[in-house]
Protein backbone atom coordinates (compact mmCIF):
# COMPACT_ATOMS: atom_id res chain seq x y z
CA UNK A 1 0.00 0.00 0.00
CA UNK A 2 1.41 3.34 -0.98
CA UNK A 3 1.75 6.35 1.28
CA UNK A 4 -1.23 8.19 -0.25
CA UNK A 5 -3.43 5.10 0.08
CA UNK A 6 -2.53 4.70 3.75
CA UNK A 7 -3.29 8.36 4.33
CA UNK A 8 -6.69 7.99 2.63
CA UNK A 9 -7.55 4.90 4.69
CA UNK A 10 -6.54 6.68 7.89
CA UNK A 11 -8.62 9.73 6.92
CA UNK A 12 -11.67 7.59 6.10
CA UNK A 13 -11.31 5.73 9.39
CA UNK A 14 -11.31 9.04 11.29
CA UNK A 15 -14.38 10.26 9.40
CA UNK A 16 -16.19 7.00 10.12
CA UNK A 17 -15.27 7.17 13.81
CA UNK A 18 -16.53 10.77 14.07
CA UNK A 19 -19.79 9.85 12.34
CA UNK A 20 -20.33 6.88 14.65
CA UNK A 21 -19.68 9.07 17.69
CA UNK A 22 -22.13 11.67 16.38
CA UNK A 23 -24.82 9.03 15.83
CA UNK A 24 -24.22 7.56 19.26
CA UNK A 25 -24.44 11.02 20.81
CA UNK A 26 -27.70 11.81 19.01
CA UNK A 27 -29.17 8.47 20.06
CA UNK A 28 -28.03 9.01 23.65
CA UNK A 29 -29.48 12.52 23.74
CA UNK A 30 -32.82 11.99 22.02
CA UNK A 31 -33.79 8.33 21.66
CA UNK A 32 -32.44 6.47 24.67
CA UNK A 33 -35.25 7.36 27.07
CA UNK A 34 -38.11 6.92 24.60
CA UNK A 35 -40.20 3.85 25.28
CA UNK A 36 -43.02 2.40 23.23
CA UNK A 37 -45.13 -0.32 24.75
CA UNK A 38 -48.30 -0.84 22.74
CA UNK A 39 -50.93 -3.15 24.12
CA UNK A 40 -52.99 -5.53 22.03
CA UNK A 41 -56.12 -3.35 22.13
CA UNK A 42 -54.42 -0.20 20.84
CA UNK A 43 -52.59 -2.15 18.13
CA UNK A 44 -55.82 -3.78 16.98
CA UNK A 45 -57.60 -0.41 16.98
CA UNK A 46 -54.87 1.08 14.85
CA UNK A 47 -55.00 -1.80 12.35
CA UNK A 48 -58.78 -1.84 11.90
CA UNK A 49 -59.24 1.95 11.95
CA UNK A 50 -60.91 3.20 8.80
CA UNK A 51 -58.67 5.03 6.39
CA UNK A 52 -59.60 8.61 5.66
CA UNK A 53 -61.34 9.12 2.33
CA UNK A 54 -59.18 10.71 -0.30
CA UNK A 55 -61.10 13.94 -0.58
CA UNK A 56 -60.74 16.60 -3.15
CA UNK A 57 -62.74 17.61 -6.13
CA UNK A 58 -61.54 17.43 -9.68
Amino acid sequence: MQRDERRLVRHLAWVLAVKLLALAGLWWGFVRDQRLSPDAASAAQHIVAPTPASGGSR
